[in-house]
Order: C-alpha cells, then sequence, then structure tokens
C-alpha cells in the first residue's frame, strides 16, 4: 500500500513538473502578441504629440514587464542576452529549471506552488501589459 502511495506521489510531482512547461507554451502565444504591440509602439510614438513622455513611459513599462530589451534601445542586444527570469518573456525558461530541480527531489508541494504562482504571475503580468499597450494605443489614436 505504500508503495502504491509512492509511485502516485511520483506521478503527481512528473505531471506538475510538466503542467509547469505547459503554463508557458500555453501564454507563449499571448506573449508574442505583446511584443509585436511594444514593437509598433516603438515605430509610432512621436515627440510631436501632446503628451508623449507620459505614454513613453507608460510603453516603457509594458516594456520592461514583458522583458524586452530597453524600450529606447535602437541597437538590437548581443546573442547572449536573455529576458530577466522575473518578467513575462524570461519566466518560462526560469520556471522550468526550477520545477526539473524540483521535480528531480520529489518536492510536490513546492512544485505545486510553482505552477500556481506562475499561472497567477501570468495572468497579472498580461493584464497589467495589456492595459499599458491600451493606454498608449488608444492615446496615439485620439493624438494623431
Amino acid at each position: 500500500m505504500v508503495l502504491l502511495a509512492a509511485c502516485t506521489r511520483s506521478n503527481d510531482v512528473a505531471a506538475l513538473r510538466d503542467e509547469a512547461s505547459a503554463v508557458a507554451v500555453f501564454h507563449q502565444p499571448v506573449l508574442d502578441a505583446l511584443v509585436v504591440r511594444v514593437h509598433g509602439l516603438q515605430r509610432d510614438l512621436r515627440t510631436e504629440y501632446p503628451g508623449w513622455p507620459n505614454m513613453f513611459r507608460t510603453a516603457q513599462l509594458a516594456n520592461d514587464e514583458l522583458g524586452l530589451p530597453p524600450f529606447e534601445q535602437t541597437v538590437p542586444p548581443g546573442p547572449a542576452w536573455r529576458p530577466g527570469p522575473t518578467t513575462l518573456l524570461g519566466m518560462g525558461a526560469y520556471v522550468r529549471t526550477r520545477a526539473d530541480e524540483l521535480a528531480t527531489h520529489g518536492r510536490r508541494d513546492e512544485l505545486k506552488f510553482l505552477v500556481t504562482d506562475e499561472r497567477a504571475r501570468y495572468d497579472r503580468g498580461i493584464a497589467s501589459v495589456s492595459e499599458h499597450l491600451d493606454q498608449v494605443e488608444h492615446w496615439l489614436a485620439t493624438s494623431r
């Protein structure tokens, strides 16, 4: 009976590890769309519009939450550049690595928390970035 419980617990750990990766994969298309929107703002924001400094800062916030190179940077970063693990674009790689470590050590409760936290961070972060981008895009549409 104890062996059966251990196997079930092991399967839970493997399923949670797989779920951690699946959460990042699920959110990737939304993140890609947000990146496209940020790049559009980099092209469209102009200093001749009244109020542009505030909108520039709002666009910077969205850019930074996503984990892109600095908004005002015109030269692409080098090949070694990676988004930070606390950003939306960097979180997936961090979570996969951490989930593998936790699964290897059978730390089911920590792994479960990691997956729950990952989902919440993606949801909050995507909503925040979208809100910032909506604000700047609306301003641009009414300023032209």
